[in-house]
């Protein structure tokens, strides 16, 4: 008969336990996962009220640095959370659950230390808390309160418990997620948010964190326009992880920059970067490498500290790595010993800067994942993301790495006889117009002093399209060039209506374009305005 009886128990007990389960369940729901920690949090509290049928819940999670527990989800006491509630580890109902690390029961409010007003302003009368564990240590507290005398049973505790322990899982997961999510942003934050858009330059970079932290990293590069025409390009590496290598990597950057915008070669640039690590991080070593190239005159300077050697696509697709002396890391010697190297970089060649992440595997030679780099780069790729894209697949994308990976590749493109190029109707790209023309028509056999008349005259075209075509709005307009024997042509497109100049020393540009050249041709029509600029060069000039 008792056998009888309690069978007959465990089968009215089943469809409840079942629900309860089930209800669990829901609490390692896949969906979970991809939840921010506010969303998720305020789910399990949800769905652990529903388990239980409690009136309040509520997640406490602990700050290590402060050792408070901060309510960051409630449900049934949301004041908890509006009102920032802490309390200490130790103290109150969801400080002694923390401290002893053990589920703790409260029947009633009345008779119990609560740190916590709201409870009872809310009158809550019955109390259980777990803690929430994950590999032994404490991530917090989640409790759950009813507004009525209740008497928890073990059974309660355990599924409490056995909730919390999966909760506590997910919510290290969103944690972890969300602290990795945070550092990738703030670390592209610290790196130029965009490459500098050079005409006739093709470029892209990549940046990915270490496979097993969540920290900040200190590699960073960098590209810009030099004011010589030329097209600066570094990168480097700071020992380290972390905020602090992660803000010294910034401020290298950023003085790099101001170095080489300064007009100083190379080697002066590291130089002084060098000296102003001595006084930002003078126990940091860094390692970097900048060059200037110079893709009108086809040539390469360049700079190394201690880096590892960039990689030169040449126009026919074999690849090497640049033989350079390789100088001693920044922060190392003082004063540290660079010299500049010169190189011959030919139109259509790709220049590969890297952090030493793309290449190192541990328990092998760099030399082999050098080589390894080399195989990808000469395999022919249509352009640098793709080669950026196939480097990060097969040399970076799963694997568990603890260092992190920048790269960055330019490719000059090779000049064609014509030039077909579409601009935004914006002031800011006459210098890049200007760099572009000059370069294209060198190529083409004009001399300097040539060039210059013919991109002077052909930048005041472009400066009316841009400001005379268009009202306010995203707009365009096209330049083309090409030579004719002894004739360049540049013709200038704008699809546009030209207002009448403003101002009383307005409109001279058609004046200098003619004193420049040998014809100016302006076709104005109801879809734009055509400006055809002509200029014989050579012995025909003369």
């Amino acid at each position: 008969m008792a056998r009888g009886g309690r069978s007959a128990v465990r089968e009215d007990d089943r469809p409840a336990v079942a629900r309860s389960l089930a209800a669990l369940q829901r609490l390692t729901d896949a969906a979970l996962a991809h939840l921010a920690t506010d969303d998720l949090l305020a789910e399990l509290l949800e769905r652990v009220t529903d388990i239980l049928q409690t009136d309040t819940a509520a997640i406490l999670l602990l700050d290590d640095e402060t050792g408070m527990l901060h309510a960051r989800a409630a449900k049934g006491i949301e004041e908890e959370v509006e009102q920032n509630v802490r309390i200490p580890v130790g103290r109150g109902f969801a400080g002694r659950v923390a401290a002893e690390r053990r589920p703790v029961f409260v029947p009633d409010l009345d008779h119990f230390e609560i740190v916590n007003p709201i409870l009872r302003e809310k009158g809550i009368r019955s109390l259980l808390g777990v803690p929430l564990l994950v590999a032994g240590d404490v991530l917090g507290v989640l409790h759950v309160g009813t507004l009525t005398p209740r008497l928890f049973t073990d059974e309660d505790t355990e599924l409490l418990q056995l909730a919390a322990e999966r909760a506590a899982l997910a919510i290290d997961h969103a944690q972890a997620y969300e602290q990795r999510r945070v550092a990738e942003a703030v670390q592209r934050a610290l790196l130029p948010l965009k490459l500098d858009e050079i005409p006739g330059i093709e470029t892209a970079a990549r940046y990915l964190p270490a496979a097993d932290t969540e920290r900040l990293g200190g590699d960073w590069y960098d590209l810009f326009s030099l004011p010589d025409g030329r097209i600066g390009m570094a990168i480097g590496d700071v020992v380290g992880r972390g905020l602090e290598a992660a803000s010294l990597m910034a401020q290298l950057r950023t003085t790099l920059r101001a170095y080489a915008l300064q007009g100083q070669d190379t080697a002066g640039v590291l130089r002084g970067v060098d000296g102003v690590l001595g006084y930002i991080g003078e126990t940091t070593m860094t390692t970097a490498v900048y060059l200037a190239f110079d893709p009108g005159a086809h040539t390469l300077a360049l700079t190394s500290a201690g880096h590892p050697p960039p990689l030169v696509i040449a126009p026919d697709g074999s690849a090497s790595f640049l033989e350079i002396a390789g100088g001693i890391a920044l922060g190392v010697a003082h004063p540290p010993s660079y010299r500049e190297e010169l190189f011959e970089l030919l139109p259509g060649s790709t220049i590969l800067l890297y952090t030493d992440g793309v290449v190192e595997v541990r328990g092998e030679a760099i030399d082999e994942g050098l080589e390894r780099l080399r195989k990808i780069a000469e395999r022919g790729h249509p352009t640098v993301d793709a080669l950026c894209d196939a480097i990060v697949d097969e040399l970076v994308a799963g694997t568990t790495s603890s260092d992190d990976v920048a790269l960055i590749a330019a490719r000059i493109e090779p000049f064609t006889m014509r030039l077909v190029t579409t601009w935004p109707a914006r002031v800011a790209v006459l210098a890049g117009i200007r760099d572009l023309l000059r370069r294209w028509l060198t190529h083409h056999g004009a001399t300097a002093d040539e060039a210059y008349d013919i991109t002077v005259a052909s930048q005041e075209a472009c400066a009316n399209a841009i400001e005379h075509a268009y009202g306010p709005g995203e707009q365009a307009f096209e330049l083309e060039a090409c030579r004719d024997g002894d004739v360049f042509e540049i013709v200038v497109r704008d699809h546009g209506q030209w207002r009448t100049p403003r101002g009383t020393h307005r409109g001279r540009g058609l004046t200098l374009m003619q004193a420049l050249m040998d014809s100016v041709d302006v076709q104005r029509t109801d879809s734009g305005t055509t400006v055809v600029l002509r200029r014989a060069v050579g012995e025909r000039a003369a």
